[in-house]
């Protein structure tokens, strides 16, 4: 790899190595707060389910649209990504 490629390369391998060490942590502290896999497991889905507050303002003025275009900004997400997680989005607060 070269260049931008190399770079970008070492920023996917940096935020892989810091998510896993965010994984062990919170597997710790769930651990210590008694709360099992099945409830860690329930807790990081409604997580997962998060979008930026500026995509939810934007979806309740009816703007899904740009919703999708803040969603992409704010996490880097493809278009379908992005879609499908306002969608999810949509159909939660529904």
């Amino acid at each position: 790899m070269f260049g931008r490629a190399a770079q970008l390369q070492k920023q996917i391998d940096h935020l892989r190595e810091r998510n896993r060490h965010l994984e062990a942590l919170v597997q710790v502290l769930a651990d210590r707060a008694g709360v099992d896999e099945a409830e860690l497991s329930q807790l990081r889905g409604r997580a997962g389910a998060m979008i930026p507050e500026p995509c939810a303002r934007l979806v309740a003025e009816g703007e899904v649209i740009e919703a999708i275009k803040v969603y992409r900004e704010h996490t880097g997400a493809g278009l379908k990504e992005a879609k499908d997680a306002i969608d999810r989005y949509r159909e939660g607060r529904g």
